[in-house]
């Protein structure tokens, strides 16, 4: 780790808001580089999340799922797993799950 000397507003700021790894949306897929969960397009603006098996999401719910999947640790959480009808603890420890094949 690279620590830097002189802390200047720059750093700061990048220090403050770290960067959530991006959700890329393609073909009926959401994916991102940051997890091997994923989310498939079922029709009718309903998606399916690998680690909430049985539930159709909405496409905003399921970015909210992705999301946490790829930064379970951000204050954010609690905001998305709402949107799911989860607490953070839940969702939390849904994301931990294991990706199945």
């Amino acid at each position: 780790m690279n620590i830097p000397k002189v802390w200047t507003p720059e750093i700061w700021r990048r220090a403050a808001a770290p960067a959530i790894p991006v959700v890329i949306e393609a073909a009926g897929h959401m994916v991102s580089e940051a997890t091997e969960h994923h989310a498939d397009y079922v029709g009718q603006d309903r998606w399916v999340v690998d680690y909430l098996p049985g539930r159709q999401l909405t496409r905003e719910q399921t970015r909210a799922a992705m999301r946490i999947a790829v930064a379970p640790q951000q204050l954010e959480v609690e905001r998305w797993a709402a949107m799911l009808g989860l607490t953070a603890a839940e969702a939390r420890m849904f994301a931990a799950m294991p990706v199945v094949a």
